[in-house]
Order: structure tokens, then sequence, then C-alpha cells
């Protein structure tokens, strides 16, 4: 071998030996750098340490600008910083830098694409993300506000009023869709995705469910078979009860049919009310209002028609009622009652539509006249003491008939009966009645007998 190529040779050995040497150093240097043309999320960090790879990051982060946008108007801009990011990607730098190859570092450096490390996403504070939120001029008041789908009541019938989106914004869905932005390193966010949305829609299966029932209540029967009467309730009457609360769900207005009832009542009730009454001598006459009577009972009424409606069923009721005389012909009075006629001066006993008695009596005095009205036999009793200012008076057989001490009773001491004696000898405004009469009476009638007194 010549000299001329022993000292290629050598020349040769020596390139590679350095060429080995500067391979074998760069790649225990890579043992604490990332690789060539290595990028995170976008930010190059080849050639750097973790710790000079996490301040790369964290920089690209927070110094990183991102526009809301609307129709391609802009609406507002930020940084990280502004949204307080603070991400630490120590960690997860390191996990990546064990995983790479240091000794194939020339692959990297002469290749056409960088190497992607994946990295978790960046760490926000989502307190921090909605306190910057707060502090938007979103310009919300003028903005129209979405309506969610409701069920509007027409004149005649129920429709579903359909929903109105509108285009204010959700201040949480802004949150979110700024923290998943700055994760995803998007750097224009389109501020549509973050209106606020109706929560109910026309095709909603409750809202839809409830429509049909409104539509089957609206078309309900309600009669009301009432004193000898009948009273058939109007749809639009019904309609005007039914409706939807805030929730949705389907309601019965009761202060509607309080109303009602109240008119019912009104209209049929006989309580404190006076009345036509057929005398047995002096044809029909107005009998002033007394104890006896009836009224109907608005609150229970109320409270169980609504919950029949709410059943969906056809409904024919007789109401509840308070009271005395209520009679589903009209008939208050019966065929067993007592009638007085003070002018006469003269009693009648009706028992099961016969005269089962009558006979004269002495009312009230002047000073202490007889109360006209329509009363009622409360109560019977045997060997009773009546009392008053002035006396106290043992009877044998009591009938009140009102509640301040007036009634029907045996009276002994008196001689003569009927005529105008009850203007010299008459009473504290019981009716005295013949003793033999009144045990006949009283053996026959029955508490609860209507009085009427003309």
């Amino acid at each position: 071998m010549n000299n001329k190529k022993k000292s290629l040779f050598i020349g040769l050995g020596i390139f590679l030996i350095l060429i080995g040497g500067f391979y074998i150093f760069r790649s225990m240097q890579y043992q604490n750098q990332f690789l060539p043309k290595t990028t995170a999320d976008g930010v190059s960090i080849g050639n750097k340490s973790v710790e000079e790879a996490n301040k790369a990051l964290q920089k690209h982060y927070q110094e990183r600008t991102f526009k809301a946008v609307e129709d391609d108007k802009e609406l507002f801009s930020f940084t990280g910083t502004d949204i307080g990011v603070a991400t630490d990607f120590t960690k997860t730098l390191k996990e990546q830098l064990n995983k790479q190859q240091a000794w194939s570092w020339p692959i990297n450096q002469f290749s056409s694409r960088d190497k992607q490390v994946a990295l978790e996403g960046v760490s926000l504070n989502q307190e921090e993300v909605k306190k910057f939120v707060s502090t938007l001029s979103l310009d919300q008041e003028e903005r129209k506000q979405p309506v969610n789908a409701t069920i509007k009541k027409t004149e005649k019938d129920f429709t579903i009023q359909p929903e109105v989106k509108g285009n204010s914004f959700d201040l949480d869905k802004v949150a979110a869709l700024i923290m998943d932005s700055v994760q995803e390193d998007t750097t224009k966010i389109n501020m549509k995705e973050a209106y606020a949305v109706p929560t109910v829609l026309a095709d909603d299966e409750t809202l839809q469910a409830n429509l049909s029932k409104l539509k089957q209540l609206s078309d309900l029967s309600i009669v009301y078979q009432i004193y000898g009467s009948e009273e058939i309730v109007p749809r639009e009457t019904l309609m005007s009860w039914l409706n939807v609360d805030e929730t949705g769900d389907v309601i019965v207005d009761k202060e509607g049919i309080t109303t009602y009832m109240q008119g019912l009542s009104d209209k049929y009730s006989t309580y404190e009310k006076a009345r036509d009454f057929k005398t047995s001598k002096r044809g029909v006459i107005k009998v002033p209002a007394g104890t006896y009577g009836w009224t109907l009972d608005v609150a229970r009424e109320t409270e169980a028609l609504a919950n029949d409606i709410l059943l969906g069923e056809d409904i024919e009721r007789t109401p509840r009622y308070n009271g005395s005389g209520y009679a589903d012909d009209g008939n208050e009075f019966g065929k067993s009652y007592v009638e007085v006629d003070l002018e006469a001066q003269h009693m009648w006993f009706y028992k099961d539509g016969k005269i089962a008695k009558e006979t004269d009596i002495i009312s009230g005095k002047p000073a202490t006249p007889t109360p006209k009205g329509i009363y009622y036999v409360w109560k019977k009793e045997r060997n009773a003491t009546l009392t008053g200012e002035d006396y106290a008076t043992p009877v044998d057989h009591w009938l009140p008939i009102d509640w301040s001490g007036v009634g029907i009773h045996d009276s002994p001491w008196q001689t003569v009966y009927g005529g105008n004696t009850h203007l010299t000898k008459g009473s504290h405004g019981c009716i005295n009645t013949p003793p033999g009469v009144m045990v006949e009476i009283y053996n026959q009638i029955e508490t609860g007998t209507p009085v009427i007194v003309y």
C-alpha cells in the first residue's frame, strides 16, 4: 500500500470516528432534549429541554390571542393570561421525553415533517373563565331572548305556540366555548354556538300530550242536576278553567270554578231569601227568610269538580250543600210542614201531604210579636222551662223553631185561642197551642220539619 492510499484510509477513519463521536454526543444530548423538528400543540420544542419546552408552551398559551366572532363581526378578544391560563406541562413533557428514541435524531433532523408530541389539554380554572365572561359587554338587553314553545288558549281551542330561538347568549355556554377553544387551540370562536336556545320545542312529547289532554277536557260534558233544574256548564266556561302551569302541566282554575259555583248558589240557594209559599187559605204569598234554607257548599264543590274534570270523564252530579230544605225536585217544604197564619191566628200541621191537625193559636203580643219567616223544628223537648228577662214558664211539650227562643208549645194557662186574643193575652213571641192539640202534634212531628210563619 503506498503512502497516498494509506493517508486516505487514515483520513477516512478519523472522519468516521469524528462522525461517530458527534452522533454519540448528539444522541447523549437528546437524552435531555427533544429531538429536532418536534412540536407540541403547534409549538416547536425541538432541541429544548423539558424546562425550556414548558416555558415556550406556557408563553404560547398565555400570549395566544383568541377572537370571538358573530357573522364575521368581532365581539371581543382575549389572551390566555386574561382567563388565567397557568398550565404546567412539566410532567407530560418528561413522559414524552422518556418515550423518544435519542439515537433516531438524524431521522428527525432530515425528515420533511415535524414529529407531534401529544400533550394533555390545557388546564383552565373554570371559575376564572366565568369571571372573565361576566365582565364581557354582550348587549344582552338588546338581544332577543329565546322563548319556549307553549300551549296557547284561543277563543275556541288550544294550540301550540312555537318556540322562538332568539340571539341572546347563554353565559355558561360562552364560558364552555372559550375553554374548548383554548384547549383545542382554536383561535377563532363562533359565538353563534353559544346562543341560548329554547328548552321546550313545539314537538316536545310532554307538550303534545298536554295539548291532547286539554282538547279532551275542553269537550267534556258537565251537567248539574240542582234543585229540580238542570245546569249545563258551557264549553267556553269550561275552557276558561283549563290551562297549564309554569312547568307545562295541565291545571284547573279553581278561582274560576268558585265564581261559577257562587253564581249557582246565588241563583238556587234559599238561605236568607224570601220565598213564595202556597198557603192553605190565602193563595201564594212571599214569606221572609228565617232559619230554614240551604246554600251550595261552594268550597267543597269547587274542589270536587276540579278533581273530577282532571279525570277526563263526562260529569253529571248533584252539588254538595249546607243547611236544610234541599230537594231534588225543588220542593223545599216537602209534604210535611207546619203553617202558621198570624193574621188568622190559625195553625195547620201537614203530614205526608194531608192535614194531620189544625188549630187556633195565640201568637206574640204587639210588644213582642211572633217573627215571620221560614223556620224549622230543630229540637223536641219534654218538660222544658222557658225563660226570659221577667218570666220562667214551664211547658210539657216544646218545639223551638229559631235561635232566639221562639217556638211552639202547649199553654194550659190560656182559655181562649184565635181571634184577637193575642192582642191582650199574647205571648213573648212563641206560638201558644191548646195542650191536647200540642200532644198530638208533638207525637207526630219530626225534627227538621219546616215551620212557615206569615
